[in-house]
């Protein structure tokens, strides 16, 4: 299966704007009919769920989504996720199912496009999961299986048992979060200021042909913001304006356009019900750059030059 043409998609996790099912009301349907809509309308074909996204009323929500364009089921591409719950990963093939069946009765749909292993479940035996997504492939419940938040060794260990290929590993990955990069340098990540060793997810994804699924690709709306509490941060935010400036794009733009330019073919999830916002980020499909403004903003970003 190969993932939508349009390199940018819609992360859904904010689409109804509470995480709360009690809460929902008129204006939260409307806001997420409104965000499929800007979607739809700036190219976007991509749209990622879980199953616990908005405590189940964004998969829910976009049942209505599809009712009000519902030309554009045939022209789009539905991905979701599962294994979360209760405070803990459950890959076990009894959850699994469940959590297939359940995610085709929210959305009103017969086929999951792409469907993710939200979380690897160190309590399940990688074949035990292998065994219900095959099956779920061979039904045609789902028409291709990925990963989220997989390390390499992760997704190895799971296409062992699967006779399905792997097709994505869904990462949090932006300027803000280098990890994923580089194995084996330090990446200069988010946590505690500290650097994190890269962990070679994006030359695994070239490797074995699988795209990789950015999620937080503005760094947890850091970018958007222009928040800057460190020097690092202050001096990317620096060269993002100087960026913007030279080639007339956003900052936002230009992280996003940062992604794309990668040689793996990252496909930036955009979390935004925003439809202005939605909007703005799209138009970074048509932006790409140069090897020498990419370098300096991985160096920017990484708070040091490339040794």
């Amino acid at each position: 299966m190969k993932l939508t043409q349009f390199p940018i998609a819609l992360g859904c996790m904010g689409l109804t704007g509470t995480w709360n099912a009690a809460d929902m009301k008129a204006e939260n349907e409307r806001r997420a009919i409104d965000a499929f809509g800007a979607a739809l309308e700036s190219g976007i074909t991509f749209f990622d769920h879980a199953d616990i996204y908005g405590g189940g009323t964004c998969e829910e929500v976009f049942a209505q989504c599809l009712a009000a364009f519902p030309d554009a089921r045939d022209k789009i591409q539905i991905a979701t996720k599962g294994t979360i719950g209760g405070g803990v990963y459950n890959a076990s093939q009894e959850n699994l199912e469940k959590c297939i069946e359940r995610s085709l009765r929210r959305m009103k749909i017969e086929h999951i496009d792409l469907y993710q292993v939200h979380r690897p479940d160190p309590f399940t035996h990688p074949r035990e999961t292998a065994r219900v997504l095959d099956n779920a492939v061979k039904s045609g419940k789902i028409g291709a299986v990925g990963v989220s938040n997989y390390f390499p060794e992760q997704v190895r260990a799971l296409q062992t048992f699967l006779e399905t290929p792997l097709v994505s590993n869904q990462i949090e990955i932006s300027l803000e979060r280098l990890d994923p990069i580089y194995e084996g340098l330090e990446a200069g990540g988010n946590v505690g200021g500290k650097g994190l060793i890269g962990d070679g997810t994006l030359d695994q994804c070239m490797a074995m042909d699988m795209t990789p699924l950015a999620w937080s690709p503005l760094g947890g709306g850091k970018i958007a913001r222009g928040e800057a509490t460190t020097e690092r941060q202050k001096t990317l935010q620096t060269k993002l304006k100087e960026l913007s400036e030279k080639l007339e794009a956003s900052p936002i733009q230009i992280a996003l356009s940062w992604l794309l330019s990668h040689p793996a073919g990252i496909l930036p999830l955009v979390g935004s019900a925003n439809p202005a916002h939605i909007c703005e980020a799209a138009q970074a499909a048509h932006l790409r750059l140069s090897r020498d403004d990419w370098f300096a903003l991985w160096s920017a970003a990484w708070g040091r030059n490339p040794p």
